[in-house]
């Protein structure tokens, strides 16, 4: 017998412990199913619903699509997309600007240990609040309109886009901003002649990352009234109108890929 062969034979026979475990397993997940009460009718009812959406989806109104014959551009759900995307890049544009003080003063290079911590905690306070819940906030104050998504997709923006700032400084190299205080440079100074010009790529590319994810979410918010496709989505869901929503979800589909595609592109330039 070899040297191989013996260490094999010495080796714990785990395969036995994990049958036991996977049986074990698989006899609780049968058990659980004992007095679930599942109704089979509704799944039979589910398939019958989920072939007559898909059949509907396939029904592509162009007129509709498109926005002419007996639609207006503006009704139409290109000009929608449009909107939605327009949402997204102004609000990522809005958070992007206001995360700037946010993301100075939680960095501990330029506001020191003490009075980072109370950046962070108020970087950490705005990101509490889902995007939903400042939406449905918001529409009180400025009313059901693209411009409350501009608002809410910036206010929740300044959250992340301000903690990725915050740590960009943190990391970046201090020679310059030691050799500043070397000749008595003010903090404003420091700011523009050393951070700014290491930092600037990355903040961008933060931004174009963020610009990804607030499309999508320019979308979710029209759900509440703060314009964009989705507040179209809750009126076809609302209706059982598929190929409306059919439509909408090729049109998103589309949209997304086409600006992940963009901001891909751009972050490579930039990083």
């Amino acid at each position: 017998m070899t040297h191989l062969e013996m260490k094999l034979k010495q080796k714990p026979k785990v395969w036995i412990l994990n049958s036991i475990i996977f049986l074990v397993v698989f006899i609780l997940v049968v058990m659980s199913f004992n007095g679930s009460q599942i109704n089979w009718t509704r799944f039979e009812m589910a398939g019958y619903t989920i072939r007559e959406m898909a059949r509907q989806m396939t029904d592509i109104n162009y007129e509709f699509l498109i926005g002419y014959g007996d639609y207006r551009f503006s009704e139409g759900i290109t000009f929608l997309a449009i909107e939605t995307l327009a949402i997204g890049f102004l609000g990522t544009l809005l958070g992007s600007i206001l995360a700037l003080p946010f993301g100075f003063l939680a960095s501990r290079n330029i506001s020191g240990k003490v009075v980072s911590k109370i950046g962070e905690f108020l970087l950490i306070i705005i990101r509490v609040f889902p995007e939903i819940i400042l939406g449905l906030i918001l529409i009180k104050g400025f009313g059901m309109n693209a411009f409350t998504g501009v608002i809410v997709i910036g206010l929740h923006s300044i959250g992340m886009i301000g903690k990725l700032f915050a740590e960009m400084i943190d990391n970046m190299d201090r020679s310059a901003i030691e050799a500043l205080d070397a000749v008595g440079a003010t903090l404003l100074q420091k700011i523009r002649f050393a951070v700014i010009p290491q930092v600037a790529a990355d903040f961008s590319s933060v931004a174009l990352y963020r610009l990804d994810i607030n499309v999508r979410s320019a979308t979710i918010l029209g759900v509440v009234g703060a314009g964009g496709l989705g507040t179209l989505i809750t009126l076809a869901g609302q209706n059982a109108n598929w190929n409306v929503l059919g439509m909408i979800m090729i049109t998103i589909i589309i949209t997304v890929i086409t600006v992940d595609m963009i901001s891909a592109k751009l972050r490579e330039k930039l990083v």
